[in-house]
């Protein structure tokens, strides 16, 4: 038999473990910035409930607000805070042109059911006389 010939194999570095666990920097976060986001995103789903999400994107602005102050001593959350800054200003936005629409609505219908009014009260009248007939 004839043998083939091995190249020479590079020599491996040895493996080295470490002694104990290995310390890991202590990472900051800022609590207003999260805050602040997440009230923004509670004030934006809360708007199909305006007495919910019309509070809670006030609340998170001014956290958010107060967290990217706090973000520029610490250097963390600053996406967060600006995050929170903008959902809050969207939902306060949305809230305030809902708020509108439904004062402007309930003004157009009480005007209108006005006008109706005698129409309602001779029909209605008419009904009951059908029912009890």
């Amino acid at each position: 038999m004839t043998e083939t010939p091995q190249e020479p194999s590079a020599p491996q570095p040895p493996v080295q473990t470490p002694a104990g666990p290995v310390p890991v920097a202590a990472t900051q976060t800022n609590g207003l910035a999260i805050a602040g986001m997440v009230l923004g995103i509670v004030g934006l789903a809360g708007l199909c409930i305006w007495w919910m999400g019309l509070p809670c994107a006030i609340v998170g602005l001014i956290l958010s607000i107060l967290g990217r102050k706090k973000s520029a001593v610490t250097g963390t959350g600053r996406g967060m805070a600006t995050a929170g800054i903008v959902l809050c200003l969207v939902a306060m936005g949305l809230a305030v042109i809902g708020i509108i629409l439904a004062i402007v609505g309930f003004a157009i219908l009480s005007s209108k059911m006005s006008e109706m009014q005698p129409y309602i009260e001779e029909h209605s009248m008419l009904f009951l006389r059908t029912l009890l007939a």
